[in-house]
């Protein structure tokens, strides 16, 4: 039996709720808004290039591992997706972005390309996920924001990092092509960076807020000179150039449980 759990969980988001939800802070919600917009179709990319590939898995143990996984990221796509009712009466509007995104992971990504690059995408993608989820449990980042939803991004944090290593196992059953989880590490991380940034500006602009210095301000703390995300990712990135690295190396489990006990 694979160890990863899929929870089937419900959430319920205050309606109204908080404009400003992550402790009045507007850089933080709306990258956080804009991160659960674009989970709901990322998810649903990352099931259906794992579900290609789960037919041909050798490995019992991988086979098992990759059905665990797929339960995981429906429940995070459908519990995101749940919190849009809440962004809509708020005002919001975001079906072109929805549009701009579907366009390109669905018509240019999933359709043209091959699904060993899919895959290597989608291990790019999960890598970046894996170390937002650390960060988040390892500075009790949500501490702050909404209780329902500090609840949600951190369950989603940790599932994260419970199944980090499936889609890397999934692609490397097929094809262990260097180049190619490289390239596929680079895409998803750009892929990742401008939508979760784009989404951002959709929601400053659409909040008169784009000119608001104290969001830059802390657009800054966040990527460079406080939280330092952005140095994060570039180590993240030169671990995973590695040419024996896997994401089972790095030990979470601490993490996962500091969760489950509070």
């Amino acid at each position: 039996m694979s160890q990863i759990k899929v929870r089937r969980l419900d959430f319920d988001f205050p309606q109204p709720i908080e404009k400003y939800w992550f402790n009045q802070s507007v850089f933080k919600t709306h990258l956080f808004n804009s991160l659960t917009i674009g989970v709901y179709d990322i998810e649903k990319y990352l099931i259906q290039n794992v579900k290609k590939r789960i037919d041909c898995i050798e490995n019992l143990q991988l086979q098992q591992d990759a059905q665990a996984f797929i339960g995981q990221e429906a429940q995070h796509s459908l519990q995101h997706h749940k919190f849009w009712d809440n962004l809509r009466s708020l005002g919001y509007r975001f079906d072109t972005y929805l549009l701009c995104l579907r366009m390109v992971f669905w018509q240019i990504l999933y359709r043209w390309m091959s699904p060993n690059f899919n895959l290597a995408v989608s291990v790019g993608i999960e890598h970046l996920t894996t170390l937002l989820a650390e960060f988040a449990l390892e500075t009790h980042f949500f501490a702050t924001a909404e209780p329902s939803l500090k609840q949600m991004f951190e369950w989603h944090a940790v599932e994260e990092l419970e199944h980090k290593a499936v889609v890397f196992d999934v692609l490397q059953s097929k094809t262990n092509n260097y180049l190619l989880r490289l390239l596929g590490m680079f895409i998803g991380h750009i892929l990742i960076f401008w939508f979760l940034n784009l989404g951002m500006v959709m929601f400053l602009y659409q909040d008169k807020k784009l000119l608001d210095k104290q969001v830059w301000q802390e657009w800054l703390e966040f990527w460079i000179t406080k939280d330092k995300f952005l140095y994060k990712v570039l180590l993240n990135a030169r671990d995973f150039c590695r040419t024996d690295f896997h994401p089972a190396q790095k030990e979470h489990l601490f993490l996962i449980q500091s969760v489950r006990n509070n």
